[in-house]
């Protein structure tokens, strides 16, 4: 069957002032989702806020669209999606959450033009980061607070620090488990990828949140997984990061700690490209486990078995610290504000947002 795809998938992308994420969902898939949730087309549709007539409607359209059943059920009685309508829902989820950083930048970036048109006086600043949320409420709060309007472009952590290097931003972002020294001895993973990168005498570490990274697990953990070393048990499905990723260097460093191969772990070689890509493929279950947040584990419903904390840290170059613009963002992470956004996400806290830390206090490389 040839389907003619009308449907549109474009991602719900709030305006770049909000401290929000972008929604994960387009109208279709908030509500599948919701009578996935539910079992009934009734509590779906109260969950939305629509009418019971509105989204029977929408679905039964766009059942003709695609030539396809979307739910197993009549009006008025127990409704579960239907195979089609199961793939539809988790392909668009995942869809999505691989392009989250791109989708936030972009709505960013036009949100930035049209702001520098009304107010030519607003300064901009260019950040390079490894994607968190948080930076939406560090945004907001630069151009409300500070007249500042961050320019964010979202990169792979070893990317960021190139970027730094090479003068083409201010700022990076990049998260490193500093509450591990194990992980970031001279001979680990950790210091071969970032060591060279980050110099004593030239780079200063901004505090901007802790984060808790973990197993993700499909929910009610059905495989029993307790602990790192039982990701080489077979028929396990496991859903890696991409190379290059700070969490895939991360994750990397803890299998070489545990004396773990990683050819030992079925599906290794995978690939997603953001924590909530990982989430999304075992919500959809493509696999069974993933390393990555907390937060996006909750996000999908999923279970979590917290491995370690680590730092996101802002890095900038040492004569910038004590610029006008450096030390605005430093007092908007130490503010209230900030640390209530952070509060909100599930395994952060930014207790310590806006802290100056020196490598040598915090890489055991430097000590």
């Amino acid at each position: 069957m040839s389907v003619k795809i009308s449907y549109d998938f474009a991602v719900g992308i709030p305006p770049a002032s909000s401290t929000a994420e972008p929604d994960l969902a387009s109208e279709l898939s908030a509500m599948l989702l919701a009578i996935r949730e539910t079992g009934s087309i009734g509590r779906a549709a109260e969950r939305l806020g629509l009418s019971y007539r509105y989204l029977w409607g929408c679905l039964k359209k766009q059942e003709a669209v695609f030539e396809e059943v979307l739910l197993h059920s009549a009006a008025g009685k127990s409704a579960r999606l239907s195979e089609f309508g199961e793939r539809l829902l988790w392909a668009e989820q995942r869809i999505v959450a691989r392009q989250l950083p791109t989708a936030a930048a972009l709505a960013a970036s036009i949100d930035n033009e049209l702001l520098l048109a009304l107010h030519p006086e607003l300064q901009r600043v260019t950040i390079v980061a490894s994607y968190d949320p948080l930076f939406a409420a560090l945004r907001e709060g630069s151009r409300r607070q500070a007249g500042i309007l961050l320019d964010l472009d979202y990169l792979n952590s070893v990317a960021v620090l190139e970027r730094l290097n090479n003068g083409l931003c201010l700022i990076a972002g990049l998260h490193l488990p500093v509450a591990a020294d194990y992980l970031c001895r001279r001979d680990s993973i950790i210091h071969s990828q970032f060591g060279s990168q980050l110099r004593l005498s030239d780079h200063k570490l901004i505090r901007f949140a802790s984060r808790q990274q973990g197993l993700m697990l499909a929910p009610g953990n059905p495989l029993g997984i307790s602990a790192i070393a039982e990701l080489a048990q077979s028929g396990l499905r496991f859903v890696n990061r991409q190379p290059g990723s700070g969490t895939r260097v991360l994750f990397d460093a803890l299998l070489h700690h545990h004396g773990l191969p990683p050819q030992q772990i079925p599906g290794y070689d995978s690939a997603e490209s953001t924590h909530l890509a990982v989430a999304a493929t075992i919500a959809a279950g493509y696999a069974d486990c993933g390393f990555g947040l907390q937060s996006a584990a909750e996000k999908f419903k999923l279970d979590f078995l917290p491995l370690l904390g680590e730092s996101y840290f802002l890095v900038c170059r040492g004569p910038q610290l004590e610029s006008a613009t450096v030390q605005a963002l430093i007092a908007l992470l130490r503010g209230r504000e900030f640390r209530k956004a952070a509060a909100a996400l599930p395994g952060y806290a930014a207790d310590s947002a806006g802290e100056i830390i020196s490598l040598r206090r915090m890489l055991p490389w430097y000590k």
